[in-house]
């Protein structure tokens, strides 16, 4: 099957008052045609920048590595400006941006802000697309679509909000989907429903989708494959269900104890010690080390590779490595 994005050695930095902030740290991963893929971790793990930087959202405000390619159906996005760029943002990549309050234009209609997607990337007059924005937001759910296309967005709740989001994306049927956060400040509810109209939708028009969330719980029954993302780096990526059964990484493993379960009853669910350091001062060695119970010596000193781990998954960890018993 050919990869449809190959994203290589991906780094990104920023510069800063406080000095140079290494956001993303040699990340790489692929997404296969059709493919969900959940890309997973706290705040200030790089995850957004990381999504934002395929589309080239950051150009100007963050410096890319010459060595970083990022690849969609063979073409390096790196390489494109202009209406070469243009023509993949929205139209074949597409994206759900994590707060649709803040992303959502105040003062235009939901109809308006759909349509201009469309006449963007679309040889479509003005009937055509407003017909294709009502069929829209009936697609993704929202009631009497006909007057909801005249609303603006603070006439909607937060569910509707994000389902226009969903349906600005969706517009051009893009070939990836890239959801970030597609379920933040929406209660349990409404979240359930957004992922399952994500899954549908996925499955009916046969898109890929990068899912980014900081809860594997709703990776679970979404993604075909997850990556672990800590301190800028992926440190564990594994077919979903062989994650959720063998973690190789302790990052992963503390973050799956913390998912509430029904089978597991207790008093306080364990919490992971401390928080995620800023992206100025990264520890020396493995970035997680001074967070992690099962840390050995050389774990403070000597950065670990991503050890192969099984088929089509490996983990950055000194656990994982052949010889995790002998001395550096």
């Amino acid at each position: 099957m050919t990869t449809l994005l190959d994203v290589r050695d991906l780094t990104v930095h920023f510069d800063t008052a406080g000095g140079r902030a290494l956001a993303v740290d040699g990340v790489s991963f692929r997404i296969d045609p059709g493919e969900t893929v959940g890309l997973v971790g706290e705040s200030g793990c790089g995850k957004t920048v990381t999504a934002l930087s395929i589309l080239r959202l950051l150009d100007g405000e963050a410096v890319t590595s010459g060595a970083s390619v990022i690849e969609f159906e063979g073409i390096n996005l790196r390489n494109l400006e202009g209406e070469d760029l243009r023509a993949v943002r929205g139209a074949k990549i597409a994206m759900i941006f994590q707060e649709p309050s803040a992303s959502l234009n105040p003062v235009l209609t939901v109809g308006l802000q759909i349509t201009e997607t469309l006449h963007a990337h679309r040889d479509i007059d003005r009937h055509a697309a407003r017909t294709r924005a009502i069929d829209l937001l009936d697609l993704v759910g929202i009631p009497e679509p006909d007057e909801r296309f005249r609303a603006y967005p603070h006439q909607l709740s937060g569910g509707m909000q994000q389902r226009v989001m969903i349906a600005i994306a969706l517009s051009c049927e893009p070939k990836l989907l890239i959801a970030d956060e597609p379920t933040t400040a929406l209660d349990v509810t409404i979240q359930a429903q957004i992922l399952s109209l994500l899954h549908d939708l996925k499955t009916e028009l046969g898109m890929a989708m990068m899912l980014i969330t900081h809860d594997l719980g709703v990776v679970a029954g979404m993604a075909d494959r997850v990556a672990v993302m800590y301190g800028g780096q992926i440190v564990e990526e594994a077919p979903t269900r062989q994650l959720f059964a063998s973690p190789q990484h302790p990052y992963t493993r503390a973050l799956l104890d913390a998912i509430p379960r029904l089978d597991r009853v207790t008093d306080r669910l364990p919490a992971i010690p401390g928080s995620v350091p800023p992206a100025t001062a990264w520890p020396s060695g493995c970035r997680f080390h001074p967070r992690c119970s099962k840390r050995l010596e050389r774990c403070a000193t000597d950065a670990p590779d991503a050890f192969t781990a099984g088929p089509d998954r490996y983990a950055r960890c000194w656990l994982a490595a052949p010889d995790q018993a002998a001395a550096p």
